[in-house]
């Protein structure tokens, strides 16, 4: 069992919204190439490469830094994902389904992840 690393789309939001934390894995825009490499923070990376963390390190960051939880829950209808402020619980944004009109849900706990990561990013 592995971890599940952050999209392209999401690792380009956390190098904009100030991540900035140590990984091992890159991926490159242009190619949307996984690589491994030394320079490790999106500080040291060339413009066109991006830390690619695992989904739950982006989730620790967006709680420990930003003040934003974000929740997976799974129910009856499906996954769904909620955003609130971490330290007292205000609710800030929610979805139970993947689009506002098809009513089509995610299949995994990940999907749904990756989702409220690059909703949570564009609320900062």
């Amino acid at each position: 069992m592995t971890e599940e690393l952050v999209t392209l789309e999401t690792a380009k939001l956390l190098r904009e919204k100030g991540f900035n934390e140590y990984c091992k894995d890159i991926i490159k825009e242009d190619n949307n190439r996984i690589m491994q490499s030394v320079f490790r923070t999106n500080k040291n990376l060339p413009k066109m490469c991006y830390s690619r963390p695992a989904q739950s390190i982006a989730q620790k960051w967006l709680r420990e830094t930003k003040n934003i939880h974000i929740c997976i829950y799974n129910c009856a209808c499906g996954y769904g994902y909620e955003i609130s402020k971490a330290d007292n619980g205000t609710h800030i944004a929610s979805s139970a389904y993947k689009g506002t009109n098809d009513g089509e849900k995610w299949d995994t706990y990940e999907e749904v992840l990756e989702t409220g990561l690059q909703e949570a990013l564009k609320l900062i």
